[in-house]
């Protein structure tokens, strides 16, 4: 099956574009492991490739007026994400790990991962190397959701890159998740790490650019498929 590519101005455009080609080009997965292991299904983007240009921008899905639709996301959710999940490393009592636990490891020469991708940046912009390790292959055998069960980081890396673009240097990062909640996980998430390259960018005086997400396993839940086909006014038998 081949991948999907999309081209969007914003976080909610590519959300939008996202769940409404969804249902031409994604497959049924029943869940045998991971979040709702036999009790959902999901449909799933055999593979998924965006570009973002303006990701700093419209990071809210909009529901259309009198629809009932709860939006998926707010810039205050996004911000606490950004602020609790991506640069708070403190784990809580039944927390195995969280992104940012990741994101700040301790470093053997002292700092943080995500310090050591700055200091790079700033030394050597045109780089290849300013990426954050998120997944480890330990996960498989250590990573404990709440509920009991394995759930290995759905966010594998960021990869921070300067691209030269008229006679500047354009800060990008591109991130991989392994398994992507689209409906509620999406927005959150890009919006979480546009406000992560927003500081980097800051830190490194680099200018703040566009944004790049691949994945392998976007989806939405089988639960989340009545509200997608409402909100994209897709029926059962195509638009």
């Amino acid at each position: 099956m081949e991948p999907f590519f999309l081209k969007a101005k914003t976080i909610s455009d590519a959300w939008f574009q996202l769940i409404y080609n969804l249902f031409d080009r994604a497959y049924t997965q029943e869940i045998q492991k991971g979040s709702f292991e036999k009790e959902q299904y999901r449909l799933q983007y055999p593979g998924m490739a965006v570009y973002i240009e303006h990701p700093g921008e419209d990071m809210i899905p909009v529901m259309p007026p009198g629809s009932g639709i709860p939006a998926p996301t707010s810039m205050e959710y996004i911000e606490d994400y950004f602020v609790n999940y991506l640069m708070n490393p403190e784990l809580s009592e039944n927390e195995t790990y969280k992104y940012a636990s990741r994101i700040h490891h301790p470093m053997p020469r002292g700092g943080t991962q995500l310090e050591r991708v700055i200091e790079i940046l700033r030394e050597t912009p045109l780089t290849n190397q300013a990426v954050v390790e998120i997944g480890t292959p330990e996960d498989h055998d250590v990573c404990y959701g709440n509920d009991g069960k394995l759930d290995p980081p759905c966010l594998r890396l960021l990869d921070f890159k300067a691209i030269p673009a008229d006679d500047d240097l354009i800060l990008t990062v591109s991130c991989y998740f392994r398994s992507w909640d689209l409906w509620a996980g999406f927005p959150t998430n890009l919006g979480g790490i546009e406000l992560l390259k927003k500081l980097v960018s800051e830190e490194t005086g680099l200018r703040n650019g566009p944004m790049y997400a691949y994945s392998a396993g976007a989806h939405i839940y089988g639960y989340q498929e009545e509200l997608a086909r409402l909100r994209t006014f897709r029926t059962e038998t195509g638009g």
